[in-house]
This record gives C-alpha cells, sequence and structure tokens, in this order.
C-alpha cells in the first residue's frame, strides 16, 4: 500500500501540530539570533518579538516545536492529538507557573509577562486543537487515513 502524502491525509490535530511546531522553532531559531549562547539559564533582559528569553527558553522552543513536527508527519493522527493535548497541559502549567513567577529559569522575571499570557493562550488553543480532533476521530467519523471503526468481522 502506498503512503498518501500529508496533504491528503491530515487531520485537523496533525495540522495544528504542523502550524504550532514550525512557529515554535521559528522562535527558537529567533530567539538564539537575540541571546546568542551565554547567560544559559540566566534571568536576562533580552527579548524577541516583545518575550522574555534565554537559551535554555530556545532550547525548550526548538525541542517543542520538533517534537510537534514529527508528531505531525506520523500517519496516526492520534499521536498528534496526544502531544497537543499533553503539550497544551504543559503549557497551561508553564502559564500558572509564570504567573505565581516560579519560572525564572526561563527568564521569565514577571508575574505579568507577555510570556505567561502567551504560554496560557498557546496551551489552551494547542489542547483545544487536540480534544477536537480526538473527538473527530473518536466519534466514528473516518480519518483520512483509516476506515471508519465498527465491528472487526474475521
Amino acid at each position: 500500500m502506498k503512503a498518501r502524502p500529508f496533504l491528503d491525509r491530515a487531520t485537523v490535530a496533525q495540522w495544528g501540530a504542523l502550524a504550532v511546531g514550525v512557529a515554535y522553532i521559528v522562535a527558537g531559531v529567533g530567539g538564539f539570533a537575540v541571546t546568542g549562547f551565554g547567560g544559559f539559564v540566566e534571568n536576562t533582559d533580552k527579548a524577541f518579538i516583545g518575550f522574555d528569553l534565554n537559551p535554555f527558553h530556545n532550547i525548550v522552543h526548538l525541542g517543542v516545536g520538533s517534537l510537534l513536527l514529527g508528531v505531525a508527519l506520523v500517519p496516526q493522527s492520534s499521536i498528534a492529538e496526544g502531544a497537543l493535548l499533553g503539550g497544551g497541559l504543559l503549557y497551561l502549567a508553564a502559564a500558572f507557573l509564570g504567573f505565581i513567577n516560579a519560572l525564572p529559569i526561563l527568564s521569565i522575571a514577571s508575574v505579568l509577562a507577555p510570556d505567561n499570557f502567551l504560554h496560557l493562550v498557546s496551551g489552551t488553543a494547542a489542547f483545544a486543537i487536540g480534544l477536537i480532533g480526538s473527538l473527530r476521530t473518536g466519534s466514528g467519523e473516518p480519518e483520512p487515513d483509516r476506515p471508519a471503526r465498527g465491528p472487526i468481522h474475521t
């Protein structure tokens, strides 16, 4: 059986993982352009498009972006759905920790830092996309690359 191209088979969760993954990779690369590689976990005054960061924060963005790109391209959409659900919860936790000023390792030094709101919005969006994707594929509506679920006859 020949594999179908991504554009022909991608689900809501896979498109969401792809879009968010690209955004985080751009943030990580752009962040390194601003911070360089020194002061790895220091609380710096460096910012990329208004968001606080340091090299460790950039590596987190590159890691999250790479993971999401990877799961977006896997044929089983349930993997992208799970990654978005889990990643969304992690970003919501990061928002909570930022709002109580517990994320100095990421160079987020203020309770009202824009990063905290970005983490809140991106965590909510990732969780929602993962949930929508899982409800859509779990409702009996077939994914583009799989037949509808039903009884198995042997």
